[in-house]
Parts: structure tokens; C-alpha cells; sequence
């Protein structure tokens, strides 16, 4: 009959679905931050850059070198021993500049590396008993090297071999009349050693290393001191470095 009200059953049938959406809608509205957040992906953490050994790099080091010399005396003409000999002790700072370049694969690293140094390594001999004394002096010295090293992360240790060259020079003097003769020569020998290297960032090495070089053995014949005598120079070498390098 017109203007009679609804069935209950119709009533509640028509304000459910109404209610359950604006119960939905209120949350959704209460929320907005949340909501928001479920939307926006979450940014990873970048990983730490990997360190590379690979590379070219140039540096500078100082260090200090001792070794031994000696000079054994010989008839010239006869190229038989006086029997003479006098041993000694030259010793002095070295500083100069080296570069190279390294290869990684895995832990092994290989290299290659040259470096040119000023030396200030002297020592010598003095026998009154004879008349005679005598000195042997580098006045700068380098050399080029392989290099097989094992990285652990930022550090390499490492082992060296090469070609060494020295600008070394031997004065003799006659004590008596005061007669000095100098002889100098580029001589080459070889060298090996062992050092240790760290990564103090991407770019900046330290390293500390320890070197033996050896000139082998070689003859100079007298001929203003000692007319008529040769001598015989055996150089070697220990050198400790320290260093600083930039790579590229």
C-alpha cells in the first residue's frame, strides 16, 4: 500500500553494502601514511667499492742503504794477487721517484716497476802502514723489476727481481806523495727483495720494502796512484725504503 514503510529485511538489505564501504573508506582516510609507505619501494643499500690492485701508479720514497766493498790488489802486467785486501763499509740515505703498473687476477697481482733514486752512499779504506787509501761512492742509482705480489683485500705482499744500475765511483789515493785517481762507471748488477703494500684509499698506497743489489765484481787499473797495480771492486748492497704513490 502506498506510503507504507519497507520491510525490515529489504531496510537492512539496503544500509549493509552502504555501511561496509564507509567503514572501508574511514580507515583508508585515517591512514594516508601508511598507505602511502606500502607504495614507495624500499632503496637498497649500496655495496662498498671493491678494491683493484690493477693498474698504473707513480710514487716517491726515502730509505737508507749499507753494504759492502772491497778492493783486492793485483800485478797488472801479471794479473796475479799481491796479496792485499782491505774490506770496507759504504753506507748512506737514498730518495728519488718510481712507477709501475699492476695486473690483478684474483689474488695473485703482477708488475712490472722502475724507479730512479739520489744516493748518498760513501765508504772507504785508509792504511797508513802502505801509503794508501781508497773510497767507493753512488752518486745515484735505479732499477727495473718484475713484481709478483698476493692481495688480501687492501694489502699486498709482495716479491721483487730485476735489473739494477749504479753511477759508482772509486778514488785511490797515494798517502805519501798525495796522488788521487777517480774512476766512474754506470755499472749494472742485479736485485731482489721482498716489501708489503697497503691501500689507504682508491688512490693513495703506502708501502715499506727491503732490496739486496749486487754489482758483481770488476777491475780498474792504476795509472797515476798506482802505476803498474789493478784493483778489484766488489759492491753490494742493502737498502730500506719507504714510499708513497698515487694510482691512477
Amino acid at each position: 500500500m502506498l506510503g507504507s514503510p519497507r520491510p525490515l529485511a529489504a531496510q537492512i538489505r539496503f544500509w549493509a553494502p552502504c555501511t561496509a564501504a564507509a567503514v572501508v573508506l574511514a580507515l583508508a582516510l585515517s591512514s594516508p601514511a601508511n598507505a602511502a609507505d606500502m607504495r614507495l619501494p624500499v632503496k637498497a643499500i649500496p655495496p662498498l667499492p671493491i678494491f683493484s690492485w690493477s693498474g698504473f701508479y707513480i710514487g716517491a720514497d726515502v730509505g737508507y742503504a749499507w753494504g759492502r766493498d772491497s778492493t783486492t790488489e793485483y800485478f797488472t802486467a801479471t794479473n796475479t794477487l799481491t796479496g792485499l785486501k782491505w774490506d770496507y763499509a759504504p753506507k748512506g740515505a737514498v730518495g728519488g721517484f718510481y712507477a709501475g703498473g699492476n695486473y690483478q687476477s684474483g689474488a695473485m697481482v703482477l708488475g712490472l716497476e722502475t724507479d730512479i733514486e739520489m744516493a748518498g752512499i760513501k765508504g772507504g779504506f785508509n792504511d797508513p802502514a802502505l801509503g794508501g787509501a781508497g773510497n767507493t761512492k753512488i752518486d745515484w742509482q735505479g732499477s727495473l723489476r718484475g713484481r709478483l705480489g698476493f692481495a688480501a683485500e687492501k694489502a699486498m705482499f709482495y716479491a721483487t727481481s730485476g735489473l739494477a744500475v749504479a753511477d759508482i765511483s772509486h778514488t785511490y789515493n797515494y798517502l805519501v806523495l798525495g796522488n788521487t785517481e777517480t774512476t766512474s762507471a754506470v755499472r749494472t748488477g742485479w736485485t731482489a727483495g721482498a716489501g708489503v703494500e697497503v691501500a689507504l684509499t682508491q688512490n693513495l698506497l703506502v708501502r715499506a720494502e727491503y732490496r739486496y743489489a749486487d754489482f758483481g765484481h770488476y777491475r780498474y787499473n792504476s795509472v797515476v796512484t798506482f802505476p803498474g797495480l789493478t784493483g778489484q771492486q766488489e759492491p753490494t748492497f742493502n737498502t730500506v725504503r719507504v714510499g708513497a704513490a698515487y694510482k691512477f
